[in-house]
């Protein structure tokens, strides 16, 4: 049953991926390719600074060497990228700057998870929610994504990823 959950949890974790790709497209119309990536290095940045620096002020100091494993560091760093992250997102809309912290729950997830349930299970069911998010995003257009409406046949691919995660899982 936990296999179950924790698969929930990264199929979850691809639909953000998803939404991470359409913010990207859409920071790269308003940038640059290299521009709206840099955009979410530095959030991705100032989400694992502010989440180590918060682990550290609740006494649970991070396995770092010194002195990173510091709250105060970590805490400066997250503050300083916070604070980059800011200036950078001038003029765009304040929601794109969620493209970087989308890619922290699934960093957090795939160093914890990933041994948990092997690295196959773990990809295919992040690809699988990677491709319902995608395909319910361009149902949509969200975020300027071309519109493609969900048909049968793109249903049959998602639902053959669902299938492959069980496959992969196996029955135990």
């Amino acid at each position: 049953m936990n296999d179950l959950i924790w698969i929930a949890v990264v199929v979850s974790l691809g639909v953000t991926q998803a939404l991470q790709v359409a913010l990207l497209g859409a920071m790269n119309r308003a940038r640059g390719p290299a521009e709206a990536a840099y955009v979410s290095i530095l959030g991705t940045l100032a989400g694992l600074t502010l989440a180590l620096a918060i682990r550290g002020l609740m006494g649970s100091r991070p396995a770092l060497p010194a002195p990173f494993d510091h709250p105060a560091l970590t805490g400066a760093v997250a503050l300083a990228s916070g604070t980059l992250l800011t200036l950078l997102m001038r003029g765009l809309p304040g929601g794109y700057a969620l493209t970087g912290l989308t890619a922290v729950p699934y960093l957090l997830a795939a160093s914890y998870l990933a041994p948990k349930i092997g690295v196959g299970l773990f990809l295919g069911a992040l690809i699988a929610g990677q491709l319902g998010g995608g395909v319910i995003l361009d149902h949509f257009g969200i975020l300027g994504t071309a519109t493609r409406p969900v048909d049968a046949i793109r249903v049959l691919g998602v639902s053959a990823l669902l299938v492959g995660v069980v496959l992969v899982r196996g029955f135990r």
